[in-house]
């Protein structure tokens, strides 16, 4: 009897804590997103109010966004967040981060990329309203088995993902992870973060691109 009353107390108490732990995760998410976010804006501080660029270089030797911060978090632990699933290494070996960029957006670099090299970021004014302009979530590979690994380092839009490519993904492009409790965990362009379902933000939403584009 005794033997009994423990294992049901144990089916009823396990999915609690593994509740709690993933929320604690959640937590930790966050705090490392926001600081991420906080670091963008100390980048606008020394170049013009301008985001940094998704990325620049070649594609023998390119310098992401999140190396371009790096400077001012000093931690690259700060990439990552405890409820991904997604490896901490790209398909190249360097540590990537778990965090996709608003790249469409804050900068005009092409699906393609083929601009890598003239692509421009927008400066942070002209941002209309920016606690409700996505920065940075958690995200994972738009695509399965995509040649630059599992990471989502580069967001997609709605209207990319949902529209020009038909739901059908990317090469190293990334779409929002749900990773925390069926959430995703969102940092905002004026500093905030928040976690948010899929449909509250991204997709299902008219205009397309409401929490994306710059009004």
């Amino acid at each position: 009897m005794v033997i009994a009353i423990i294992a049901i107390l144990a089916a009823i108490l396990f999915p609690v804590f593994a509740q709690a732990k993933m929320a604690a995760k959640a937590t930790s998410c966050m705090s490392n997103l926001r600081q991420l976010d906080i670091s963008f804006v100390m980048y606008q501080t020394d170049y013009d109010d301008q985001f940094p660029l998704g990325a620049y270089g070649t594609a023998a030797n390119t310098t992401f966004w999140h190396d371009e911060i790096n400077p001012y978090v000093k931690n690259k632990q700060i990439w990552l967040c405890q409820c991904s699933k997604v490896k901490e290494k790209d398909a190249s070996g360097a540590q990537t981060t778990h965090f996709g960029y608003n790249v469409r957006y804050l900068s005009n670099i092409k699906l393609d990329f083929s601009n890598l090299a003239t692509q421009t970021a927008v400066s942070s004014t002209s941002v209309e309203d920016p606690g409700n302009t996505v920065a940075l979530t958690t995200s994972h590979s738009s695509k399965t088995n995509s040649w630059c690994g599992d990471d989502g380092k580069f967001l997609l839009r709605p209207s990319d993902y949902y529209g020009i490519l038909g739901g059908a993904g990317a090469d190293c492009w990334g779409i929002p992870d749900p990773n925390a409790i069926d959430n995703v965990i969102i940092a905002w362009v004026d500093g905030h973060a928040s976690k948010k379902k899929l449909s509250a933000f991204y997709s299902g939403q008219t205009p397309q691109d409401m929490y994306f584009d710059l009004q």
